[in-house]
Parts: structure tokens; C-alpha cells; sequence
């Protein structure tokens, strides 16, 4: 899919998100208010729909989904408050970063450290057999249910008027931050001048000046039209960036035993869908981000290497603010390095 089909679809995609099905007649007894920043006729807003369509068509009616896309009603840590009180949104799908951040449950920042996975395998395993449960549990206490985990991809540098190959090259351009304390603590590394702004904004922010760079997939960096007026993307691949899908647990609460399982689905293929969608996008996004005039740059090993040493310090700095999460985070190194 081209980029202009993708944001010339983008109305229609929205409309259709909120459309009801046709396969069930029943009146709903509850109503779910679904929120994300996913652009539309994504796989993200793909994966919304077949969500919203699973929980309606296998309740039979007694649910009604309706989705709210392209943050239209706000940032993400924004709607995971929202989702936590379960009265505007009763559920979304955000950033695990941003979730840690609104309702202060770092062990949902652990997988955003920097440079800690080398493949899409490690990632998966370390969320899949790792992260899971105690993640479960820590949301759990929150007030928020663990639905499943998504994917944004793996991040890299957008500038404007050069590219970011190098610490000294990185360092001429004020960065968009996500509002996360992982993120900033990487920017932080890296000794490069950072704006915070939530994703409503970034767009506001690159066409006024206020930040000439920032971090994030292809597909999201295209569908959100960030791309546009940058010069380069390094592909840096500095963070594989994990999203979840959140639900009030308030809300689940009400529900009778059998719709919570309805809610609920099986985690592990949704995640393998929505991983799937996702990536076999990446490499078409990247393209599309060279054919609209902006430089693809790769990193060579070296290049690589050097960036990975200057943000070894963020794992050091997140293990002593978050002590308690020192055991999960040697259980991630053994699974990583039992894999290379």
C-alpha cells in the first residue's frame, strides 16, 4: 500500500470503525469506548476493527465496541487514565511506555530500554515468556487488565537537514521526546537537546520548528505524515517499541464470566496477528519514506556499536530508580543471551 492511498483512505477507514456490524441484531447491554493514536487503514486500526468485530459478532450483541482512532480524543497517556477510570474509554491500545508512565508501572518500560533486542524474536520471546504475567499483575493493581501486546516496530532517527549517523551528527538537532522517563533517559545519554511533546502535537511541533527531528517506526512515521518534512532516516533501529492492549478492570468487572472471555479472546494469537501485520509492512514503509524524497540512511556495525555504548547507561540508570525489577531484568539478559 503507497503512502497516499493509505492517508487518501484514512476518512473512509475512520467512518468504517464506527459503522455497526451486520452479524449480530441483538441491543447491547454494555458499551466499550475504544481509544489509540494508530492512524487509520493501518494494521493497527486493521487490528481495531477485527477486535471490535470479534467482541460483537461472539457476544452476540451484548457488546458494543466503538473505536476512536488517531487520537482523537487525546494523547496516550491521556486515554490510559481514561481507561483506568472507565467511564470515557473503556479500553485503547497505547505505547507500553506511555501506560508506565500514566499509571506509574515501570516494568512496562523495562522493553523499551535501548538497544536491548537485536531481532524481532528476542522481543517476542522476552514479552511473550517473560513480561507477560508480572506485567499482568502489576496492571492488575492499577486498575487496568492486560489484553494483549501489539507492536509500533523498531524506532529510528528522522532529521531535517542531515542525517544521524553519528553522536556528533545527532547532536545538532532538537528531538521530539515521548513524554516516557526511558525515552528521556536515553535522550538524555545521547547529550541531544529534547522537546517532550504527546503524539497530538508532534506534527504541530516539526511544521512550527519547535523540533526538527525525532524517533519512530516507518509505518507510524509515514501514516502520521511526521515524515514529511524531514530530510533523512537513519535507520538506527534503537528501540523495539511493544504496545498493549489495555481494559478497564472496573469495567470488565461488571461483565458477567462469559463476556469476560469474550473480552479477553486468545492473547497469544492476536499478538502474532497484529506482530504479523506490522512487520510485513516495514521494508514497504521504508521505501515509501525514500520515494516521497527523504534520505534512507543505514548504520553500519560501528555506527551502531557506538550509539549502543552510549545508552548502555539508561539500563543502569532504570535498574537503580526501579530496584525491585532487577531479578525480571536478569531473567530478560539470560533468555537474550541463551539466543545469540
Amino acid at each position: 500500500m503507497k503512502l497516499r492511498t493509505l492517508m487518501a483512505t484514512s476518512v473512509l477507514a475512520l467512518a468504517a470503525l464506527t459503522l455497526p456490524t451486520n452479524t449480530v441484531d441483538a441491543e447491547p447491554s454494555f458499551v466499550m469506548n475504544f481509544g489509540t493514536v494508530a492512524p487509520a487503514n493501518t494494521p493497527w486500526s486493521d487490528q481495531v476493527i477485527d477486535t471490535k468485530n470479534r467482541i460483537e459478532s461472539n457476544s452476540n450483541g451484548a457488546i458494543k465496541v466503538k473505536a476512536f482512532i488517531g487520537g482523537v480524543l487525546g494523547g496516550e497517556i491521556e486515554m490510559t487514565r481514561d481507561i483506568r477510570r472507565g467511564e470515557r474509554l473503556q479500553a485503547g491500545g497505547m505505547s507500553t511506555a506511555a501506560v508506565a508512565s500514566a499509571v506509574k508501572v515501570p516494568i512496562l518500560e523495562l522493553p523499551e530500554l535501548p538497544y536491548l533486542f537485536r531481532t524481532d524474536a528476542e522481543a517476542d520471546a522476552v514479552l511473550d515468556d517473560i513480561l507477560f504475567e508480572p506485567t499482568s499483575a502489576a496492571l492488575a493493581s492499577k486498575g487496568l487488565v492486560l489484553g494483549f501486546w501489539a507492536i509500533n516496530g523498531w524506532r529510528s532517527f528522522a532529521t531535517s537537514g542531515g542525517p544521524a549517523t553519528t553522536l556528533a551528527e545527532l547532536k545538532q538537532y532538537k528531538m521530539r521526546s515521548q513524554e516516557a522517563p526511558v525515552h528521556i533517559a536515553m535522550w538524555k545519554a545521547l547529550g541531544v537537546n529534547y522537546v517532550t511533546k504527546p503524539t497530538s502535537e508532534v506534527l504541530t511541533a516539526i511544521n512550527t520548528g519547535i523540533v526538527d527531528g525525532f524517533d519512530n517506526t516507518p509505518l507510524f512515521s509515514a501514516a502520521s505524515g511526521w515524515i514529511g518534512p524531514m530530510s533523512h532516516y537513519t535507520l538506527s533501529r534503537h528501540i523495539h517499541q511493544p504496545a498493549a492492549i489495555i481494559y478497564s478492570k472496573k469495567f470488565l468487572d461488571k461483565l458477567p464470566a462469559d463476556l469476560q472471555s469474550v473480552v479477553m479472546g486468545d492473547p497469544k494469537a492476536e499478538a502474532d496477528k497484529g506482530r504479523g501485520g506490522v512487520r510485513a509492512l516495514e521494508q514497504e514503509m521504508i521505501d515509501v519514506i525514500s520515494s516521497m524524497g527523504t534520505t534512507v540512511v543505514p548504520l553500519n556495525d560501528a555506527q551502531r556499536q557506538a550509539f549502543e555504548t552510549a545508552t548502555r547507561s539508561v539500563h543502569a540508570e532504570f535498574l537503580a530508580t526501579n530496584p525491585e525489577l532487577k531479578p525480571v531484568y536478569k531473567q530478560v539478559e539470560a533468555k537474550l543471551k541463551a539466543m545469540r
